[in-house]
């Protein structure tokens, strides 16, 4: 008998995946001091990160497709607690780059995989779920986030610190394993396709939903990438210790966990639209406050409002990909993650460029305009205000 899915063996997933990235990201001062990194040098090798995902995404969704999204899923958590511990040990930023790139490849293969996972789940159950489980994942990542500031404060080595970070990850995906959508169930779930005449115009309406919603994760992906992968470095210059500074990070990352615990009830009310332009209202707000106020107080401020801001567009834009009739499993799921890569991708060129020519203070302005474009274009990124009812598959999923 197969066990029925279960929403705390998903968000397991969520939180191991949260802890990746986070655990080292906010000792990147350490990492650029070790190595005698520029600003646009530290932009260039935290691109290593973004390529390996981008080089990994059509693959990942390709393979959610033919194996299940829960099998990838675990496959690539087990991919991810190996290649962790390469970012603290490697010596060069040739190294660091090509380690980054190594994890990036296999974050993004699990992203994919356990989104797709969330999306069936979601479909199955007929009610918003994805922030709720994106708030695990911001969980996870503000567990990584005070782990490595503690590491820091205390002198624990950058690599000892992923060793024991990976091991968890492992535990957990293996763990999460039994309780997760099996490939029957998900594609059981998957809406109909739109009944279209045939010819060439059958295939626009899956297209142009996807094409607005990863134009639009290109942005979401610069409000989440900037603070996560500057935020240290801005609180160091504004004289704040490595410990300190590495709090930053988890700042942003608890506004972002704030407001996915409360985002499924406010999507199920309100609609998808007004949160998400709400959301980046508060972007816009956080982010002028930093660079208004020249001082670390006012940016770790601004910080919370830019994570509690930032916090649905994820969960709503891999909800949309989710219930696009007409798209595969993993495919939607693909599409986000792959634009995401490429704004995080673009992410640390971009601030790292704006910050040698105008200042690391003012290059989040950009990030504010960012979030400005996306609050006007927000009825085209998710025109579907709620999750749509559950097929009538025979599948049930508990909510729990």
């Amino acid at each position: 008998m197969t066990p029925r899915p279960r929403a705390a063996a998903i968000a397991a997933l969520f939180v191991a995946n949260g802890l990746g990235a986070p655990s080292f990201l906010p000792r990147l001062p350490e990492r650029r001091a070790e190595l005698g990194l520029s600003d646009a040098g530290l932009g260039v090798v935290l691109a290593g990160l973004a390529l390996g995902a981008l080089v990994a995404s059509p693959v990942a969704g390709r393979l959610v497709g033919r194996a299940g999204s829960g099998r990838v899923a675990v496959a690539a958590a087990l991919a991810l607690a190996a290649a962790l511990w390469t970012a603290g040990a490697a010596p060069t930023p040739a190294l660091l780059f090509a380690a980054l790139a190594l994890v990036g490849a296999a974050d993004a293969a699990m992203d994919i995989a356990m989104n797709a996972n969330g999306a069936a789940y979601e479909r199955g159950a007929g009610r918003s779920l994805l922030h709720r489980l994106h708030g695990a994942w911001s969980l996870g990542a503000v567990a990584g986030a005070g782990l490595a500031a503690g590491a820091a404060a205390r002198g624990v080595g950058l690599t000892a610190q992923l060793v024991a970070v990976g091991a968890f990850i492992a535990a957990a995906g293996l763990a999460a394993r039994p309780g997760l959508v099996p490939p029957a169930a998900e594609r059981a779930s998957l809406p109909p396709p739109p009944s279209e005449p045939a010819g060439p115009g059958r295939w626009r309406r899956p297209f142009g939903p996807l094409a607005a919603l990863a134009a639009a994760t290109v942005g979401g992906a610069l409000l989440e990438g900037a603070p996560a992968d500057w935020s240290a470095l801005r609180l160091t210059r504004l004289g704040l210790g490595a410990g300190a500074a590495a709090l930053g990070f988890a700042v942003f990352m608890t506004g972002m966990l704030a407001g996915r615990l409360v985002g499924d009830r406010l999507t199920d009310r309100h609609g998808a639209v007004p949160v998400l332009r709400g959301g980046m209202a508060l972007v816009v707000a956080g982010l002028a406050l930093g660079v208004a106020v020249d001082h670390p107080a006012a940016f770790a401020a601004g910080l919370a409002l830019a994570g509690l801001g930032t916090s649905p567009f994820f969960p709503l834009a891999f909800s949309a990909a989710g219930s696009t009739p007409g798209v595969a499993p993993g495919a939607g799921a693909a599409v986000v993650s792959l634009a995401a890569r490429l704004g995080f991708l673009a992410e640390p060129l971009l601030v790292g460029a704006l910050a040698e020519l105008a200042g690391l203070r003012w290059a989040f302005l950009a990030v504010a305009a960012t979030a400005l474009a996306l609050a006007a274009a927000a009825p085209r990124i998710v025109p579907q205000s709620r999750v749509a009812s559950p097929p009538s598959t025979g599948m049930t999923v508990p909510v729990r």
